[in-house]
C-alpha cells in the first residue's frame, strides 16, 4: 500500500470472514459488534456449516436486506471451524477492500478493535496482525490471554499466532494466501487450524506480523468452544495428549509441507528437515530435543515440551 489510509482521507475498507456453526444463541451479538467499529467502512461473509439449530435461517431473515452483509451455506458439514474458513480463503472475492478479518461467531469485539489493528499494520511495513483476548464466562470470571510475540525463527512450523478471531490482514497478503489455498488444495487442509495456515505462510513469505498485547475482544467461553481459553495443568496435559497420539506431529509435518511449496530453503529449515526425517535413534532424540529447545516455540515452557516429546519419540 503505497500510501496510508491515515493519510488518504477515507476510512478503511474491511471485509469480516465469519464462519457460523450452530451459533444462534451468540451470533447475532458478534455481528452487531462488528457493524458497531469506529472510523471503518465494513462488510461480513458469513459462511454457515450445515448448522441445525437455525442459525443460518434467522441470520438470513433478520439481515438479508443489509448491503454490508453476505451468506454462503456449505453443501455438506466441512467438520471443523478450519475448514469452513479455509473454504471462504478460497472462494470470496475481497476486491475493493484494503484488510480481512476473521471471526468467531461468539465473542464481542470492542469497537475501536478494527482502527486500532490497522494503525498497528500502518506502523511499520506489517501484513499481519493478531493480538491479545479477554477470556469471559458466564460466572463473571475473565482473564487476559496473551501470545508471546518474541519470534523464533521456526515457529511457524510449531504453533500459529494466537487466536485466529483477532486476525487482520492486508488485502495484498490475504490474495496470496487465497492463490496458495486455490493451488495446493490438499496441503492446506491438512493444517487443522486456518489461522496457523496463515501465520506460517506470513513467516515463510517474509511478511512482518505484528503481535499487539492489548486485548479488543470479549472471547467467550462455553462448552461449544473449540479451542477455548485453556491454561494451566489441564492444557499442558492436553497438549501432551495431542503429541502423544501422532495428531501434532502430523500438523508439524503439514506446515513443513507448506514451507516447502513455499520455497523456504533457509539453512535453518534445512536442518530441521534433516533431524525430523532422521531414521529414530537416540542421536535423533537428542538433537532434535536441543534444536527444538532452541527454536521452536515462542514461549520456553512450550519449547521444553517439545523437547521432552522429542526424547520420547513422540514427535
Amino acid at each position: 500500500m503505497k500510501k496510508k489510509l491515515k493519510e488518504s482521507g477515507r476510512a478503511p475498507g474491511v471485509l469480516v470472514l465469519l464462519a457460523s456453526y450452530n451459533g444462534k444463541g451468540y451470533i447475532e451479538e458478534q455481528i452487531e459488534s462488528i457493524f458497531a467499529q469506529q472510523n471503518v467502512d465494513v462488510s461480513i461473509v458469513i459462511s454457515d456449516d450445515c448448522s441445525r439449530d437455525g442459525t443460518y435461517e434467522h441470520l438470513y431473515e433478520k439481515y438479508r436486506s443489509n448491503s454490508r452483509i453476505s451468506f454462503r451455506r456449505s453443501e455438506e458439514p466441512s467438520g471443523s471451524a478450519g475448514a469452513n474458513f479455509r473454504s471462504l480463503y478460497r472462494e470470496i472475492d475481497s476486491a475493493g477492500y484494503d484488510f480481512v478479518a476473521l471471526s468467531d461467531q461468539d465473542d464481542i469485539w470492542a469497537p475501536d478493535k478494527l482502527v486500532n489493528s490497522i494503525a498497528c499494520l500502518e506502523s511499520g511495513d506489517f501484513h499481519g496482525y493478531s493480538c491479545a483476548v479477554t477470556a469471559f464466562w458466564n460466572d463473571g470470571r475473565e482473564t487476559l490471554l496473551k501470545q508471546s510475540g518474541r519470534m523464533r525463527e521456526l515457529d511457524y512450523l510449531f504453533e500459529g499466532a494466537g487466536q485466529g478471531c483477532t486476525f487482520v490482514v492486508s488485502r495484498r497478503f490475504f490474495e496470496r494466501v487465497q492463490q496458495f489455498c486455490r493451488i495446493f488444495h490438499a496441503e492446506s487442509e491438512a493444517l487443522h487450524y486456518h489461522d496457523w495456515l496463515i501465520y506460517a505462510f506470513a513467516r515463510i513469505t517474509g511478511v512482518k506480523w505484528y503481535f499487539d498485547q492489548r486485548s479488543f475482544i470479549r472471547y467467550r467461553q462455553h462448552g461449544g468452544n473449540e479451542i477455548g481459553a485453556r491454561g494451566g495443568a489441564s492444557a499442558m496435559l492436553r497438549r501432551l495428549s495431542l503429541i502423544r497420539n501422532g495428531w501434532y506431529a502430523r500438523q508439524i509435518h503439514a506446515a513443513v509441507e507448506i514451507a516447502r511449496l513455499s520455497h523456504d530453503n533457509s539453512g535453518l529449515f534445512s536442518t530441521f528437515c534433516k533431524l525430523y526425517h532422521r531414521r529414530k535413534s537416540v542421536i535423533r532424540r537428542v538433537a532434535l530435543g536441543m534444536f527444538l529447545l532452541r527454536h521452536g516455540r515462542r514461549k520456553m515452557v512450550d519449547r521444553m515440551v517439545l523437547a521432552f516429546a522429542a526424547a520420547m519419540q513422540w514427535i
